[in-house]
Formats: C-alpha cells, sequence, structure tokens
C-alpha cells in the first residue's frame, strides 16, 4: 500500500468559460468539483494506476466531509483527521480563449497540537503497512513550520520509503529530514542550495542544487522543469538523468507535477529501477496536463507519452 498525507487539503472547484471578462455575469455550463489538494490529487492518480492508496492528513467541516465522500466514490480510502472551521474552497477559471487559468484560494483551517498528534499516530498506523509515504502540500494556519520533519522521521521508523513535495518553508523545513526522494522546482531548488540564479549557466545550476541535496542524504533529487520535463540525480550510483517529454497541446497545468509524483512513488512500490521511476513519473505528469482537472490521467495517454519520452544518463562530475 502506498499512503499519501495532505495537511492543506482542498475542495476543487474548476469553472471553464469562453472569455473571462471583468465586470460581467458568466453563466457556468461544466462546473467540475474535486476533492483536492496536492497528495489527494496524488492518491487519485495511484488508484488510477491500480495500486492500492490510502489519503489522510486535515480535513474540516462540510467541505471537508464532501471530499472523504468523493474520495470514496473513486475508490480510494481515507483515514483523514478532523481539524476546526471549513476545509478551504480552491476555485480555477479556465479562459478557453486566452488559454489561462485564474485561482482563486480560500484560507485553510486552524490545526491544534492535539490534532496534529492524532495525525502523527495515524502516519505511524499506515506507515507500519505502507512501501511509501508521500508528504505533499503547503500548511494550513498555525502549523509548525517543522511538522514534516517530525512526519517523516515517523514514517522511516515505521519502514516506509519517504518522498516530499512542497513548497516554501514548508519544503525548506521539510528536507532537513533527509526524506528519500524530493520533487521541488528550479527556484525552490536553487534556493535551498543558496545558489544565485546569475551565478553560472542553468545547466551548472541545477547540477549543483541536485549535489548539495545529495550531499544533505537525499537519495532521488528531482528537479521538476515543466514543458521541458525534470532533471534528476542518483545518490548511490553517482548519476544525473535528463529527462525531456515529447511536445504536446497542454489543457491544464494543474496537478501534474502530484502525478508526476504519484508515477515515480508506483514505480518504485513495483521495484522499478530510477529510470522507470522517471519515466512513468514524467509521463504520468504529461498526461494529466492533457487533462482539465488535477487527479485525473488517461492511462492510453501514460503509455504512448512513456515510450516517447527521452531519458540521458551522465556520471556526477
Amino acid at each position: 500500500m502506498i499512503t499519501t498525507v495532505t495537511l492543506n487539503t482542498a475542495l476543487d472547484v474548476i469553472y471553464q468559460v469562453p472569455s473571462l471578462r471583468p465586470n460581467t455575469v458568466h453563466r457556468i455550463e461544466d462546473a467540475i468539483t474535486l476533492p483536492g489538494g496536492k497528495g489527494v490529487n496524488a492518491a487519485r492518480i495511484i488508484q488510477q494506476l491500480g495500486e492500492p492508496v490510502t489519503a489522510t492528513g486535515l480535513i474540516a467541516g462540510h467541505n471537508g466531509r464532501k471530499l472523504v465522500s468523493l474520495l470514496r466514490q473513486e475508490q480510494v480510502g481515507c483515514r483523514f483527521t478532523e481539524a476546526e472551521g471549513e476545509t478551504r474552497l480552491a476555485i480555477t477559471v479556465l479562459d478557453q480563449s486566452r488559454r489561462t487559468q485564474t485561482e482563486l484560494i480560500e484560507q485553510a483551517p486552524t490545526v491544534t497540537a492535539e490534532q496534529l498528534d492524532l495525525l502523527e499516530q495515524t502516519v505511524a498506523e499506515l506507515a507500519a503497512c505502507s512501501s511509501w509515504v508521500l508528504f505533499s502540500g503547503s500548511l494550513p494556519q498555525h502549523c509548525p513550520s517543522d511538522v514534516y520533519v517530525r512526519l517523516i522521521e515517523i514514517a522511516r521508523r515505521n519502514g516506509a520509503g519517504t518522498a516530499l513535495d512542497s513548497s516554501g518553508e514548508a519544503l525548506m523545513h521539510g528536507m532537513k529530514a533527509a526524506p528519500y526522494m524530493v520533487k521541488p522546482n528550479e527556484q525552490e531548488a536553487c534556493e535551498w542550495a543558496g545558489i544565485a540564479q546569475d551565478s553560472s549557466n542553468r545547466q551548472e545550476r541545477l547540477h549543483q542544487a541536485l549535489t548539495a541535496m545529495m550531499d544533505h542524504g537525499i537519495e532521488l533529487p528531482v528537479i521538476s522543469l515543466g514543458a521541458e520535463g525534470a532533471i534528476a540525480a542518483e545518490r548511490s550510483t553517482g548519476s544525473f538523468y535528463q529527462i525531456r517529454v515529447p511536445r504536446l497541446s497542454i489543457r491544464s497545468a494543474l496537478g501534474s507535477g502530484d502525478a508526476m509524483m504519484a508515477g515515480m512513488i508506483v514505480s518504485a512500490s513495483r521495484g522499478g529501477s530510477t529510470r522507470a521511476m522517471l519515466r512513468l513519473g514524467t509521463a504520468c505528469g504529461s498526461a494529466c496536463a492533457l487533462q482539465p482537472a488535477a487527479g485525473w490521467i488517461d492511462t492510453d495517454d501514460v503509455m504512448q507519452i512513456g515510450n516517447d519520452i527521452q531519458i540521458e544518463q551522465s556520471p556526477v562530475a
């Protein structure tokens, strides 16, 4: 089994309009409501790839209960801890003519120390019967900035592989626990490593950031590069990997990073090599970008894109 942990869940509402115009009434014909949050998105992808998965984290109020109901309809296992208030709404407006997306995201509910204690117990129990635990997303209000450090250490002590996909302060603190796998973007990786954006050419900066993460104890750091693919390194073998994806007609980038991490962890849980992990992860991320909403893939798209992905391996300098 695979476990995903989402501290900052959301109920995603997606609107598509021909053209988004200010001071105008827009009548929505095809609204989509989905369970959301980075780890929740990843859990849904994992289920679609055919692996057993349990989503845990924090929910609150009516929106939280609806999120769980929607997940169960998709046959995703759930063991959430209830917080006070309401799970936030994350509203996305897709402008079809300009091919843009506008996001309106509510503030997250407040979390207490008691609720975090309950969540830690749940993570420990799930990690004991999971091959991997994926920690994803930002932190809710009043949540300690080092919470991912504690949770990663709990999962590791209970025998699970650990992966982190976050940003900002949560990422900076969480990486102190040296999870097996991380997936920052280019800016986040360079900031964490203390590398100035103009300090060297781009390839050198990326290699320096990957090397710094490996030196910190992270086995598989992956830096996502959006439509350009990704670059990664493997600590145990001393290799860099450049991953290039085919050109696609992207519909929405929502959740592509979550799908990428889901694919890598599914491959890892099946005993896949690093190349296999990177191929399935990148194929899932690209396939998700062909969908109008996060947390969805077409497995035929995944297979086709996977065949066209190019992975170049070179020794660490």
